[in-house]
């Protein structure tokens, strides 16, 4: 198995007031290379329809751990491959890199496949899991996701952000895009983060209002998005 090899520019829509790109345009990036990756490898979106299999992937997990940001205008490679997995999920790791070669961040994220009728898991196909190179070591660890990631209840929980989700949200398998609920979470916070962790538990659809819930603990801090009748969208790390 070829590893996927992408490069990407980073543009002013993708940057922050400091000039630096934001961890939710990484995240797009690490979103855009699996798409291809997956596409080059035989089975993306694309595949499955051509299959005439109403599925897709959606992301459940994810962990980014940047050590620097690139800034405008500069060149990084994305690198991608699928790292293995069990009957209802797979694994995916990125690297990101800078033109000189130097390492800006790592990532690792757990996907899962729905049937797009029903809105049901369903098993991930074998050929997935028969392209995996065993010789390749995965970039976060093996078990690179926090046991039951739970957001903390009491006290120096702050006051609930208020979003309703907008028809420029959906995606291809027709729900809120992963990206956006990185950036609902990131909303509260005054400064850029260097890691992330998401897990995503449950569909948004447009016109759908949540709620973005923040507190510290521990020296990070954690988010919540959920309904406003308590169902969690997803729960988030940062630091």
């Amino acid at each position: 198995m070829e590893k996927g090899v992408y490069t990407f520019r980073a543009r002013t829509y993708e940057c922050g007031p400091d000039g630096f790109v934001s961890m939710p345009s990484v995240c797009n990036w690490l979103q855009e290379a699996a798409s291809i990756h997956a596409e080059q490898l035989g089975f993306s979106k694309t595949d499955f329809d051509a299959a005439g299999e109403n599925i897709s992937w959606v992301l459940t997990r994810l962990v980014v751990k940047m050590d620097a940001f690139p800034k405008w205008e500069d060149e990084v490679q994305v690198v991608t491959f699928p790292r293995g997995g069990r009957k209802i999920v797979a694994w995916r790791d990125f690297e990101i890199f800078a033109s000189d070669g130097s390492r800006l961040g790592a990532a690792s994220s757990e996907w899962m496949i729905i049937d797009l009728a029903t809105r049901k898991i369903v098993a991930v196909p074998e050929h997935v899991f028969s392209c995996l190179d065993p010789s390749v070591e995965p970039v976060l660890g093996a078990d690179p996701f926090t046991p039951r990631l739970k957001f903390p209840e009491g006290e120096g929980v702050g006051e609930p952000l208020r979003f309703r989700a907008q028809r420029s949200h959906i995606d291809l398998n027709g729900h809120v895009n992963n990206v956006h609920y990185i950036e609902w979470m990131l909303e509260s916070l005054e400064r850029p983060c260097r890691l992330l962790e998401v897990v995503f538990r449950s569909e948004t659809m447009a016109g759908d209002e949540i709620l973005v819930c923040s507190a510290q603990a521990g020296g990070a801090a954690y988010h919540r998005v959920s309904s406003p009748d308590g169902r969690d969208h997803a729960i988030g790390k940062t630091s």
